[in-house]
């Protein structure tokens, strides 16, 4: 079931993103990006980034499977991690798709997202179209490349 975050949610929702970076990025990233990625400390205040923006988790017996948030003032879809175990198996993009009816719902009219570059393809699926190759600078310095996608939603 696909529900809103909680701060209650707040660790779990990490563990996912940081899994998520070790096992599934490791295909297009060097082993170097990949940990400096995935064991960068979570933010201060990121439970509450995650209610602010109303961050959805999908769950299943009590188990927390994958989490997406869109910024609505910046008209982006933020984050979106599935735990690597349950990848595949279509719980990413019922999260995207709610995700893109919030923003629907919302007003926004194009939605942007920074992609790694292990994601393209899915969010190629879900109909953003690829603009950009560009390197996003990481909170604590390091630089990753990254694709730059957009989709129309009206």
């Amino acid at each position: 079931m696909i529900r809103k975050a909680t701060k209650a949610d707040v660790y779990r929702v990490w563990q996912i993103r940081t899994q998520a970076i070790l096992i599934s990025c490791s295909s297009h990233y060097s082993q170097e990006t990949v940990s400096s990625w995935s064991s960068a400390p979570m933010p201060d205040g990121f439970a509450d980034v995650l209610v602010h923006h109303e961050a959805l988790v999908f769950e299943v017996q009590n188990q927390l499977l994958a989490f997406g948030f869109v910024d609505i003032q910046q008209r982006r879809l933020e984050a979106l991690f599935v735990t690597p175990d349950y990848a595949g198996k279509g719980y990413g993009k019922l999260i995207a798709s709610e995700l893109l009816l919030v923003a629907q719902r919302a007003g926004v009219k194009q939605l942007t997202l920074s992609s790694s570059l292990n994601a393209v393809k899915f969010y190629q699926g879900l109909g953003f179209v690829a603009k950009e190759e560009t390197l996003w600078v990481h909170p604590l310095g390091f630089e990753m490349a990254s694709v730059v996608m957009v989709k129309q939603l009206f």
